[in-house]
Formats: structure tokens, sequence, C-alpha cells
């Protein structure tokens, strides 16, 4: 999961699914909602899938890889729909652990990604490390048997394990580390790539792990065919992460660990240049005259807001080249308020220096980028090209000076951007320059690279920047290909392996991965934001619209972005996607998620996160990131899991290979731009074509291409616009979705038809699939779930309905009626229920056949998300 500026306490409840809710008197369920309480299916009940799970996991022998997928001992394809276990979650009696399992079974899931078990804030309940100890080598002996209690739990239930190693530790001076190892980024994230004492204590935490006698199976995670994954270092890349400038930031590491990082920078040096006179000739080359001034002063700076943030620009009395910015009414978010300069004219790989003093009235930061100029290029207002730095700020005036590399630039024009939405108040700029190339010709007096003294660069020229990611990139995969060698040949470990996701470390991912057995990427739609002081309970905004709306020829949202980081020929997995809470467009997530990944021929999906069940659990929606206690997300995981897990929509016949020159990251960071740039103007074909990047570069200097296989089928997935808005429609024999702003449309998809009044946002999903696997018009048992907003009681939204702070209200949690009239295409008689919350028989609806087609109408006393629609009865 990705953290920024995390307070410790706040990673705990966020992660560990604590409540973050402010509980308020309970109140009247609002005219058009019902209260939904989201419990375990009863057994054998149409909700309850668990039907698809062998048991116990692993009786078909370990998994392994053949064919790009994942596949049991038999040789049988095996898809995976999972879930992530966090951190205090991980650690539950034995009662707990297996009523947890139990309903994970019965939502279809048949993985569990066990993750955070190494966080540095559970105490004494809520972490492997023992309480009130400084060092990080001993487990505590009762907490993993815990661990080892949830393996044998899932594994009864026919839920596989995947064991995440290096996540959230964070080591200390009792490890062994200087103090200055406290001023590391989050949880030692990137130094953990290089430094020799962290990669050590890295094998030592695996072998203590996974060696570990298991009590309840017999079985030590390494010989139990039931732990099916393991992921090596979670979220992280030596070249950074977060910001889409690679390679910047290091040179602020302390000291004691930018030594270490030096010292191989220089020997890397050493074998790559015959001497220091090479080098310098190589980097810096014959003089060059000025670059161009592409900004000349702070007055062309001009305000831009956002979601209702001020900011007033001012002349200053008396100083020409300085500009005053009042800051008020701020969202918290920096670049909601800010001011740029737009269309500039820059060049990929070319070197860049910004100049300008500033100061402000009161000790704060800014945010300085040179990024995509969306004016042109809507949707992209956050893409970088080469400069996204925090700059601090005091009350008297410092210099400010970057210099950086352009890159992702293509056609495009760029804007600077300096931020300050983040807190009212004034900032004041003067002496302001951006212009093409730098000063510097030769290394600074007394670098040398046979000395050990080069430093790690900071105003670099293209070439020295190339150089620069090229030995982070060979350093990171040295450091995957070490991590691998020792479980395998140390640890004995033959399961699929993989290091870190796709998405951490842009194209270089691709070549730091190559040695792995699956590919694997993260993604979140909308996740939430935060101000300056980083995760807060209380200050965040989410967007709140759909990713339906964003989907389109040049802006294919998460789901697009994901398939563009798949890597050709290796499973693909994705183990942490959400569209997390609160937001009115939630609905969206699970079906397009599930029949997407069909479509691309994906095999492993994890929702983030599942968490409390049990004793003390009120159903209340407890954070961002909560699964099973969302109806309008765990409510859908029956269509999901059935849908993804059995096949149900086809996989793309066409495929295409984003294949990179070499290195695989020269022509381009990330591997987005290249897509974007060489698919034909207007392309859908993320829908239709199976999408995968190349791990092994063109020979030679040829530049990126694309490689066609397979002809193009029949299309699965169709765009349709409503009178309201996009709908996304599937429809396949046993399975059938209509997604989207169904409000005032009439659809159809398939099998099943919908349609549906005005109501709320107009927003809301409906499936049917086969519990029979059979088709939805012959099956005599279809499950059709309907959900459209889902929330707390009492929640208190804002007017814009981007933030509810704190005030997450109370549970049960309720759902909105969605007022459609739902019809299938049925052969024989058919009754149809609706159905409880544990997915038993509430009562029998009123249905009426014609011409074939089956029709009832949904809402009023019904009270449910879920139908059931019967044969033979």
């Amino acid at each position: 999961m990705r953290l920024r500026s995390c307070s410790l306490p706040l990673c705990a409840a966020l992660l560990a699914g604590s409540v973050l809710a402010v509980r308020a008197a309970a109140e009247p369920v609002p005219a058009g909602w019902f209260a939904w309480p989201v419990v375990e299916p009863a057994a054998g009940t149409a909700p309850d899938v668990s039907w698809l799970n062998n048991a116990p996991a692993g009786s078909r022998g370990r998994v392994a890889v053949k064919d790009g997928h994942f596949v049991t001992g038999d040789d049988q394809r095996i898809r995976f729909w999972g879930t992530n276990i966090t951190a205090e979650d991980c650690f539950r009696d034995a009662a707990a652990a297996d009523a947890f399992a139990r309903l994970l079974a019965r939502g279809g899931v048949n993985i569990a990604r066990i993750h955070h078990l190494d966080n540095p804030w559970g105490g004494a309940t809520g972490s492997i490390w023992p309480a009130g100890g400084a060092a990080h080598r001993e487990l505590d002996p009762a907490q993993l048997d815990k661990v080892h209690r949830l393996i044998a739990a899932l594994k009864a239930n026919g839920i596989y394990a995947n064991l995440n190693l290096k996540v959230s530790k964070t080591l200390t001076a009792a490890d062994g580390f200087p103090a200055s190892v406290a001023q590391l980024p989050d949880f030692q994230k990137r130094v953990d790539f290089f430094d020799p004492r962290m990669i050590e204590l890295q094998k030592d935490y695996a072998r203590r792990l996974l060696t570990s006698k298991n009590p309840y199976t017999g079985l030590t995670p390494v010989e139990d065919p039931a732990v099916a994954i393991i992921e090596i270092n979670n979220e992280n890349s030596l070249l950074g992460y977060f910001t889409r400038d690679l390679g910047r930031g290091l040179d602020r590491l302390p000291v004691e660990f930018r030594g270490e990082l030096a010292a191989r920078w220089n020997a890397w040096l050493v074998r790559r240049y015959a001497d220091d006179a090479a080098l310098t000739a190589a980097w810096f080359g014959p003089p060059a005259g000025a670059g161009a001034v592409l900004v000349p002063a702070a007055t062309v700076l001009k305000p831009e807001t956002v979601d209702g943030a001020a900011l007033e620009r001012r002349a200053v009395r008396g100083e020409p080249e300085a500009i005053e910015f009042g800051i008020s009414s701020t969202t918290g978010i920096e670049w909601h308020a800010r001011a740029v300069v737009a269309g500039l004219p820059l060049t990929d790989g070319g070197a860049y220096t910004v100049e300008f003093e500033a100061r402000a009235d009161h000790p704060r930061s800014l945010q300085l980028g040179v990024g995509l100029d969306s004016t042109n290029t809507p949707g992209e207002p956050w893409r970088s090209m080469g400069l996204m730095d925090a700059v601090p700020l005091g009350e008297a005036w410092q210099p400010v000076r970057r210099v950086f590399i352009a890159h992702s630039v293509g056609n495009d024009s760029g804007r600077l951007s300096l931020g300050f939405g983040q807190a009212d108040g004034t900032v004041w700029i003067r002496g302001l320059r951006f212009r093409a190339g730098i000063d510097r010709r030769s290394l600074p007096a007394g670098e040398s690279a046979r000395a050990g003294t080069v430093g790690l660069p900071t105003e670099p020229s293209a070439r020295q920047w190339a150089d620069w990611i090229a030995f982070l990139a060979e350093t990171e995969r040295g450091y995957a290909d070490e991590m691998r060698r020792f479980l395998r040949d140390d640890l004995g470990v033959r399961v699929p392996v993989a290091c870190s996701q796709q998405g951490f470390g842009g194209m270089v991912a691709v070549d730091r991965e190559q040695a792995m057995e699956f590919a694997d990427a993260h993604a979140y739609w909308q996740h939430p934001e935060f101000g300056d002081a980083g995760w807060s309970a209380v200050n965040w905004t989410v967007r709140n619209s759909p990713q339906l709306a964003e989907l389109g020829p040049r802006g294919f949202g998460e789901l697009g972005g994901l398939a563009m980081l798949r890597v050709a020929g290796k499973p693909y997995s994705v183990s942490e996607y959400d569209h997390p809470a609160p937001g009115d467009f939630v609905a969206e997530m699970y079906p397009t998620f599930a029949t997407f990944g069909c479509r691309q021929d994906w095999d492993a999906l994890y929702p983030f996160c599942a968490g409390r069940y049990g004793p003390g659990d009120d159903g209340t929606i407890s954070s961002f990131f909560d699964q099973q206690h969302h109806p309008a997300k765990w409510g859908q995981s029956p269509f999901a899991a059935l849908v993804f897990r059995e096949g149900l929509v086809a996989a793309a016949a066409a495929a295409v290979e984003l294949q990179p020159g070499a290195p695989v990251w020269a022509e381009a960071p990330h591997s987005d731009l290249l897509w974007k740039k060489l698919l034909p103007a207007g392309s859908f074909e993320f829908l239709d074509t199976r999408m995968g990047v190349g791990e092994r570069p063109l020979a030679g200097s040829s530049p990126a291409r694309l490689a066609r296989t397979g002809t193009p089928d029949t299309p699965r997935i169709f765009l349709s616009t409503a009178p309201h808005g996009r709908v996304w429609l599937v429809a396949e024999d046993r399975a059938a979705a209509a997604i989207g702003f169904l409000g005032g449309a009439t659809v159809e998809a398939g099998a099943l038809g919908v349609k549906c009044d005005r109501f709320g946002r107009d927003f809301a999903a409906v499936t049917a699939v086969a519990l029979d696997r059979r088709p939805l018009r012959e099956s005599p048992r279809v499950l059709v779930t309907i959900v459209g907003r889902a929330e707390n009681q009492g929640m208190g939204w804002n007017a814009a309905r981007t933030t509810v702070g704190d005030r997450w209200g109370q549970g049960p949690t309720m759902v909105e009626r969605v007022p459609a009239q739902v019809s299938l295409v049925v052969t024989g008689g058919r009754t149809v229920y609706a159905l409880a919350p544990d997915g038993t028989r509430a009562r029998k609806i009123e249905a009426r056949e014609q011409d074939g087609r089956l029709t009832f109408t949904v809402g009023g006393a019904d009270q449910t998300i879920y139908y059931e629609v019967v044969g033979g009865e």
C-alpha cells in the first residue's frame, strides 16, 4: 500500500482497518435508502460461492508457472480472486481466524495476501515483533503462532497464502545502524535496496518466517503447497516512487547512507570510464552557448485554483521582480492553489535550470514542478516532465535552484507550477528565471571517480543523468537477483516470486524483475489526497467521480494503466486495487475489475483490503480501504469471483506487445508514455486486445515498437453512452453486467436487460451470473446483484461531496434503492426471490414472463441487493 509522510498511529488505524469514524447517535435511515449489514452468507445460499475452492488449498499440488499463467501441481490453470489481510488483522485468535477464513471463502476468495506483518506500530498484538523490543530480528513466538493459525484456517477453507517479506519494517540504532537511520524515508525504502546491513536483515527475517514450523499444518511455509506466492519488497524502487521523476532525492540521504551509495557509484564509474578525462568528456562535451530563457520573471506567473481554493496575485511595491501570493480558502492540497506558466517548449533529454528566491509569512513548503501543460492535454495534470519537488520556506528570503533533465515531453508543451494550496498565508517570489541548459562544464574541483569522490548528481548534464539511471538500474537488478537466489538456493522456495511492483521504478522495473516468475502491480482509483502534513484522518479529500468517465481513446483510467504495466509472457497479478471509500461511484469497482481482468487474461486480482470481522464488529465502513463492510464492494464479490476465476468473459484473441529499445528505459521512463505514443489515435484497444510489455530489449538502437499477434475477436466489453453518462456493458453466456449511469436509461447486455428511473446520482451496477456453469438463459439458478451508492448512516459529507473528514457515521451500512426493472432471457418457468443479507430467501417477488423474457421490479419493500432467479419450482 502507498504511504506518504504517514504517522505511525494513523498508519496503524488505516492499515489495520481500525475505526476512524467519530460515532454519532443513531439516525433514521433516510428515504430512498435501506440498512444492509454485510454478514457471512449462510451455507449453500446464492451468495455463498465457497464451492469454487478446492479445500484444503494446495491439495492439487504446489502453484507454479506454465505458459505464462499460474498452474497447480496437476498442470491446471488457476486464477486467484484475492484479498489483503494487513497488520493487526493477521494476528487473530483461533475462533476469529476460522470465522474470517470462512467469510472470505464464501465471498469467492482463494488467496490472501499476508501484508504488513513487520509493521512498527502494532505493539503487543498487531505486529510480528516482540512488544517493547528495540531490535528487529527475533520474532514474537505468540504472534508467529497466530500467523501460523491464520494460514492454517485459510488453507482449510481452500484459500492460498501470498506471504510478503519486507513491507514496513522500520529499523533503529538497536539493529546496528547510526542514529540517522531515523531520518530515512518511510520504512527505509530505497535504502534497503543497497545497504548491506539492511539486506542481511531482510534475509534473516525471510529465514525466520519461511522456515518456521507451522504447528497446525506440520509444515514450514517453504514446504506448504498452500503458500503459493512470495513477494520480496513491497512498493519499492531504488529509483524512487510516488513522483514520476526517477532517480531524484538520493543526494538528501543522511551522510552515512549516502556514503555507501556514493562508493558504489564511483566504483561503477571506474568500471565504465578509462579515466576522469574520459568521464568529463562524456558528461559535459564541448562548451555550449547560453540556453534560451523560457520564463524571464515571476511577473508572468498566473494564479490557478481548483475545488474552491483561493489564490490572489499582488505586485510588491518597490520590487518589480517580486510577486506576492495570498492563499485563502485552501483545501490542504498543494496543487489546488498554484501559480503557473504554461506553454513551455521543452525537449526530451534536455537539461533545464530553474532559479528564484522565495519567502513566506510562516514556515511552510512550496511544491515546485515542471509538468504536462494540461491546458492542451486534459486529464493528466499530475504528469511530471522532470521536476517535482517540495521546497521548504521560512520568513527570510532564500535562494532556490533546481537543475533537471526533461522527460515525457513528446509533442506536448510543459508548465512551470508553484503550488501553495496546503495552507493559508502569503508567499513571495522574486528573480524567477527558467532557462535551457546548465552552467557546469566539468567535474567540481576535487571530484574524481578513482579517488571515490564524485558526488551523487544534483545539477546533472543529460549524459551524466543517463549514467546515473543506468547505475541505479544495475544496482536494483543486483538486489532483486540476490534476494531471489537466497530464497531459492538457501531457503528452498519453489513457488513463484516477485521482487516488487511494476509501477515502482518505471521501465527500470521491467529490467529489475526479469528473473522473477510473475509480474505484479498496484493501482487506486482516486486515492485520497492529503495536505502538506501527510496522512490525516481529518484533512483529506477525494475527487469523487467514476472511472468510467475517464475511459477513452487517450485516457484509460487505472484499469488501462494496469494493462500497460503487464509484462508479456508472465502471469500478471494486481495485488492491490481499490476505489477508496467514501464515494458515490464505488459500485463500478468489483464488476469492472473482474470483467476487465478476464478480457486481458490476467491471473490474480486482490482488492485492498479486508479488515475486522468477529466480536466487536459493528458493521461500519471504517476506513478508505475497508472491503467487507462496504456493500457496493464486498456485496459484489460473488459475481466478481465467479466471473474472474471461471474466466466467464473471454480473453481477447488479439494481443499487442510493446517492445522497448535498449536499455528498456532509454526511450521513456514509464511504459504508458510509449503506449500512448505508439497506439493509433482514437484507439480503445485496451478493451479488446491483450496488452503486455516485452522484458527483453530490441537489438541495437531500434526504437520501441508494437508487435501484434492474433486476430481481433467479437467485442465482449462495450462502453455505451446513456442519457446521463457512460455505461459498461458485458454480455456473455454465463454472466452479464450493466454498470454506470443507469438512471433514466434502458440498456441490454445479452440476456440481461435493465430499465431504470432517475435516482440519486443515477449510478449503479446490475449484474447476473449463473451459479451452475450453464448459460444464463438456461440456468435454473441465477444470482442478480443490484447496488448503487452505499455508505454509513450519518456520514458527514461536505457540500462538494469531496470529504467527510472524521465524520464517518455509524453502522450498519445502508444502501441506496435503485428503481430498476430487470429482465432476463429465460427458457422455462422461473421464480424470483429477494434475499436477506445472509443470502436466505426473504420473500418471493412478483415477476412476469413474456416472449421468453422474465421481468421483475426492484425496490419498494424488498430492501435487498440480491435476487435469486430459480427454475423448476
